[in-house]
Formats: C-alpha cells, sequence, structure tokens
C-alpha cells in the first residue's frame, strides 16, 4: 500500500536535485564571469582594492603580480660622522643612465629646495594608526665632475622603501628632463622618519625642477609613487595625507589617478584644498610647477 507513495516522493526529490544542480551551475558560470571581470589594485598601506573597473597599475583576478625592473646595488659605506642610507639605484635598462646626446652636460651651482612630504603614522609593519604627519624635507642637487654618479645621500630617516623611492626618482627624473646622471650629486634631508614609496613622485618633481631652474608652488602638496616608466601611481591613506596637507598650510593636493579618487573632491572642499589628479611625471611637474616638463638647454 506504501509503495506507490513512496516511488512519487523518490520522484519529487530527484526532479528537486536535477533543479538544484542546474542552478549551481549557472550560479558557477555567473561566479566565474564576475571574478573574470574582477580587478586587484594595490594600495600601499592599506589592503588591496577589488573593484569591476580596470585602473592603470591593477591585475585581473588570478593574474600573478608584477613588479617594476628596478635593481638595488650595495649601498655606499658611510664616511664617520655622516648618515648615509638609501642605496645607489640603476634601472635595469642601461640607456635611463646614459647621456643620448653623448655629450658631457655643463656644470650647474648646487641646488635647495624645500619639498612637502605626506605620511602616516605606522607603529608596525602592516599596522597603520591613522595619524597623520606633514613634513619638509631639504633636497640638494649638485654637480659631480668625476661623472662617477649618481651619488644619492640620504640622512638616517629615510627608511629602505624611501631610500629606493628616492633613488628611482633620481633615474625617471634626470632621464625626463635629458641630464645625464652619473654627473648629479644628490641628497635628501628629512626631520623625521619616512617610510613607503608615496613621496616617490615630489621626489621626482623636485630633482626635475633643480635641474630645469623652476620654482615648485608654494601652495602644493603631492603624494604619489613614481615608477621606472615615469608613471605616477596609486597610494593609501590619501585622506590621512590630505589633513597633514592642510597643517602644511597648502591649499592644493596633487593626487594620483590610478583608482577611484572621487570622494577626495568633496574630501577637498570641506577642507579648502584643490584636488589634482594626475596619471605621469609630465602632468606632475606641471601642475607642481606651472612649467612644462622639457629638456635641460
Amino acid at each position: 500500500m506504501c509503495q506507490p507513495h513512496s516511488r512519487a516522493i523518490r520522484r519529487r526529490i530527484q526532479a528537486v536535485s536535477v533543479v538544484f544542480l542546474q542552478l549551481c551551475a549557472i550560479t558557477s558560470l555567473g561566479l566565474s564571469s564576475a571574478w573574470a571581470e574582477t580587478w586587484i589594485c594595490p594600495r600601499p598601506g592599506q589592503p588591496d582594492l577589488y573593484t569591476d573597473r580596470e585602473y592603470p597599475g591593477c591585475r585581473q583576478l588570478g593574474e600573478a603580480k608584477t613588479y617594476s625592473p628596478l635593481t638595488i646595488s650595495p649601498a655606499s659605506k658611510a664616511s664617520p660622522g655622516r648618515n648615509l642610507s638609501p642605496p645607489v639605484a640603476h634601472a635595469a635598462s642601461s640607456e635611463l643612465l646614459q647621456n643620448p646626446s653623448g655629450k658631457k652636460p655643463l656644470p650647474f651651482s648646487d641646488v635647495m629646495l624645500s619639498l612637502p612630504l605626506l605620511s602616516i603614522g605606522q607603529d608596525r609593519v602592516g599596522s597603520i594608526t591613522g595619524s597623520w604627519r606633514g613634513l619638509v624635507a631639504q633636497l640638494m642637487v649638485g654637480y659631480k665632475a668625476d661623472a662617477k654618479g649618481p651619488e644619492i645621500l640620504g640622512d638616517s630617516n629615510l627608511m629602505p622603501v624611501s631610500a629606493r623611492s628616492f633613488a628611482t626618482a633620481v633615474t625617471v627624473a634626470s632621464k625626463a628632463v635629458g641630464y645625464d646622471p652619473r654627473y648629479l650629486s644628490i641628497r635628501i634631508l628629512v626631520p623625521n622618519p619616512l617610510d613607503g614609496p608615496s613621496a616617490g613622485g615630489i621626489f621626482a618633481v623636485g630633482i626635475a625642477a633643480a635641474l630645469l631652474g623652476d620654482p615648485i608652488r608654494q601652495d602644493i602638496c603631492m603624494s604619489g609613487t613614481i615608477e621606472p616608466d615615469a608613471e605616477i601611481q596609486a597610494v593609501g591613506g590619501l585622506v590621512e595625507k590630505m589633513n597633514a596637507c592642510r597643517d602644511l598650510r597648502k591649499t592644493t593636493m596633487i593626487v594620483p589617478d590610478a583608482v577611484d579618487n572621487s570622494h577626495l573632491a568633496f574630501t577637498g572642499s570641506e577642507r579648502s584644498i584643490q584636488v589634482i589628479e594626475v596619471h605621469t611625471l609630465a602632468e606632475a611637474y606641471s601642475a607642481a610647477t606651472g612649467q612644462v616638463l622639457r629638456q635641460v638647454q
């Protein structure tokens, strides 16, 4: 008496199972399609940004990470009484260190510039406190007659990642203006510890400005990394760094356009700070100096 009823129940269970498996297949296909269109954007000091839009510097989910082709040579030994922290950096391609014209560049008097730097407090590796700080560094660019440069010097407040970013800025900026870096001696003095690559952009702007003789606008601050291809790439903590920019009494902040910074315009208006987005060193230079990035005459 119970067998027909049991068979009906089994048929219903089988039908439900088939529908469930079909739904799983459709869902799996949808998820695979969604993940295929997901991009990961690195943000120094913050978790990676996952987005459905492709931005410069981002990679698709599942792709291997790529890194800038930069190698670091051993650091020079410090002489007694001097703190020299950053090593000399050379781009993987030797053309970056060559003078395209083949001529010895003209000597020039030493140039000193003040650079506004923005940083976020970091108690330990991977831990960002959210506190901000505005610093004013002293950049000195001089002529090295023995052609054994670039000589890159810094004090003990320039931490390893910042030192590498500074060295990259020397290579990129000198190439951008067409000045043979072998004839350069460049030093940076930072009043407080500074780590991370986010000051690379303003470093490159400052070095190029020193070589071209252009003053940097007094109302600007900047945060953004510098890449060997002269692109300005994304950084984290821009809202906190905007507070540091305000503390330095600046009214214009230059930031990378590598990620969605639309919220910064609103935040900037609250702090009376204009936000300018840039993608290349040339754009950053124009924003910071009001002049065109050009070749040294």
